[in-house]
């Protein structure tokens, strides 16, 4: 733990010149990181979007089609999906106004800001550790880590890889600002403005604040340390942000109730259990999903045991870290814990998810980049010692990468993302989003066979789904109940005014075509009174309005 920083560290911090040679390999090693981000994920580059957040976020968002004024201040003041994360809709504009709605754009977009953390994570840790070879392991498992397919490969979750962008940069600039006895203030300032704008993107980053505290009480050995006074004083800047959006994100999210918070210990052995699925992704010995059951657990004190056991083997890895003196090791569990926190700590319907991992897998990335690098320090001769780390590193990346790669095509497609949902969970989302393919194909038994399956657990968008199914089949007294069962079930689990509007605006084709134009003229109106902007039910009740044979 308070071993002195090596040779890496001081060119690291400015302390020596590298020779011609140096700069070569120092200009090579970042072309490797990224080589290594984005050479598994190029078949990425022809998937299509998919009908799961990807049409609201893009394909139906108004607000990314242009630089106007007009979004640019909508984007930066008004919640979106239930969320305030401005900067992740910036950068769909970005792409809309290079790619428009190709689905190319998008996913290199995703790709490149990848490999930019893959470099970042170099950076991070070689500043942090000061070892190059460390830093530059974590940043290749980095790269290649099969838990990170989920958030590269789905448009949507570009919030994910933006927030990981700033919380690296905030990092690496706190590193920076704190490696004299004194704060520098240029480096320092720019850390803060980095966790604002990860926190533009998605706010689960809010907890690294409590690392960076972690950092100023473990420091290298004749390193300077500051009082605990002055550790917590440098914090509230970020915690007065965080508290902030926070927030303002909590006032625009639906509140909706995770159906296994009933109690204290039901809570814990669920968020245990997907503690230990998330060890497994880590390892990537256990396959991911899209989507997640959640667990049946027995309350026998076996099963609570091991599931809670889960919850307590980061801290107990850092504690065993920290009585070795292990630095590194130490700093791992820390970030992988702190960072995963708010994933564990609040009931969120999606009580586990890939995705949740793609910042605190760095934390895991160096622990094993620690591993590798002394597993070879008891061999004698060092060239012995670099012939061990890279023989078990490239077991470590070939592993990584060929389950990145297996992982890959689930999210191809729609089709291809639900059909293996279904082969992994029995969520109703999953049923509900592959019946709207088999819709888009006009298989319309089987689209039926998989609504009536989704419809046991009361959903909008299932019963939503019927209305199209019966009316694209000529039923339309059944498609006027279905429509009229989502908007009672809207109405039960939170109404939301833009998703209303559209359902208003079905019943109204409905009803037009079951001859009721009253109804038909209600309807319409209501699409319009919940959502002014929705133009095609503007348009429909001009046209209902008009008098029988006028043109």
């Amino acid at each position: 733990m308070n071993s002195k920083p090596d040779r890496g560290h001081r060119q690291a911090t400015g302390r020596s010149r590298p020779g011609r040679r140096g700069v070569s390999w120092a200009a090579a090693i970042p072309l490797l990181v990224v080589a290594a981000a984005i050479a598994p994920y190029i078949p990425a580059l022809s998937y299509q979007f998919l009908n799961w957040d990807d049409i609201t976020y893009v394909l139906n968002n108004p607000w990314i089609r242009s630089w106007s004024s007009v979004n640019l201040v909508h984007i930066f003041t008004k919640p979106y999906f239930a969320n305030f994360l401005p900067l992740h809709l910036a950068s769909y504009m970005v792409d809309y106004s290079l790619w428009s709605l190709n689905p190319f754009g998008y996913h290199l977009q995703s790709i490149l800001l990848h490999a930019l953390n893959a470099v970042l994570v170099l950076l991070a840790v070689r500043r942090m550790f000061g070892s190059t070879g460390v830093a530059l392991l974590a940043a290749l498992f980095f790269a290649v880590h099969p838990s990170h397919v989920e958030a590269v490969a789905w448009i949507s979750i570009r919030k994910d890889l933006l927030s990981t962008t700033f919380a690296l940069l905030t990092l690496y600039f706190y590193l920076r600002a704190t490696d004299t006895a004194e704060i520098r203030r240029g480096p320092y300032v720019l850390s803060v403005i980095a966790f604002a704008l990860g926190l533009l993107s998605k706010v689960t980053i809010v907890t690294l604040p409590l690392f960076l505290l972690l950092l100023d009480r473990l420091r290298y050995k004749g390193t300077p340390r500051r009082s605990w006074i002055v550790d917590l004083a440098n914090k509230i800047p970020y915690a007065l942000i965080g508290l902030w959006l926070v927030w303002l994100n909590s006032l625009a999210q639906t509140k909706a109730k995770a159906s296994y918070a009933q109690d204290a210990l039901s809570y814990a052995m669920v968020k245990g259990h997907a503690m230990w699925s998330y060890i497994g992704l880590l390892l990537g010995t256990l396959r991911g999903s899209p989507d997640y059951d959640v667990p049946a657990l027995r309350k026998d004190i076996a099963t609570a045991l091991m599931c809670i056991a889960g919850l307590a083997i980061l801290p107990i890895g850092a504690w065993i870290a920290l009585r070795f003196r292990n630095r590194a090791l130490y700093l791992g569990f820390g970030w992988i814990l702190i960072t995963l926190l708010p994933a564990l700590a609040f009931p969120l319907v999606t009580y586990m998810a890939d995705r949740y991992l793609y910042l605190p897998s760095i934390g895991f990335c160096w622990l094993l980049a620690a591993a590798v690098m002394a597993l070879g320090n008891p061999l004698p001769a060092r060239r012995w010692r670099v012939a061990a780390a890279a023989a078990i590193s490239l077991i470590a990346l070939g592993w990584f990468t060929a389950r990145t790669m297996q992982a890959l095509p689930v999210w191809r497609d729609s089709e291809s993302l639900w059909t293996y949902a279904l082969t992994r969970c029995d969520d109703f989302r999953a049923y509900t989003n592959l019946a709207d393919v088999r819709l888009e194909q006009k298989r319309w038994d089987e689209a039926e066979r998989l609504l009536r399956i989704s419809a046991r657990v009361p959903n909008v968008t299932t019963f939503q789904n019927f209305g199209v199914l019966y009316f694209e089949l000529g039923r339309y007294p059944e498609a006027a109940e279905a429509i009229g069962r989502a908007l009672e079930i809207l109405r039960q689990q939170g109404w939301d005014s833009a998703q209303a509007s559209v359902l208003y605006y079905s019943l109204g084709a409905v009803y037009s075509r079951l001859g009721q134009t009253g109804k038909s003229i209600e309807a319409l109106e209501a699409a319009v009174r919940e959502d002014p902007s929705n133009t095609l039910a503007r348009e429909q009740l001009t046209v209902a309005r008009r008098p029988l044979g006028s043109p």
